[in-house]
């Protein structure tokens, strides 16, 4: 089985796709990486990885995999600056116009 691995380093977020051939899962590595590298995500680590199982590839390269509460919640703080910097955006420049 092959997996393709989308890890972002920022976040420590990890998703993946199983794929049973081997041109299917790089072609989908070349695409994801184009896409990343298009939206300038710099952060974004895309790879492909042959192993018997998705439990196997946790043990193998358990880097990919740390859900920790600590990454859980960086996560989440990375998220809520943002929404809160696109709030501070909105009222300046509605009070920018007035």
């Amino acid at each position: 089985m092959y997996y393709l691995i989308e890890h972002n380093r920022t976040t420590k977020t990890t998703g993946w796709d199983e794929y049973k051939n081997y041109q299917t899962a790089w072609r989908a590595c070349f695409e994801k990486e184009q896409q990343h590298a298009s939206a300038n995500k710099d952060e974004m680590e895309v790879v492909v990885f042959e192993a018997d199982s998705l439990e196997d590839l946790k043990q193998t390269h358990s880097r990919y995999f740390v859900e920790s509460e600590e990454n859980l919640e960086m996560a989440e703080i990375v998220t809520g600056i943002g929404a809160i910097s696109l709030v501070a955006l909105a009222v300046y420049l509605l009070t920018k116009k007035s």
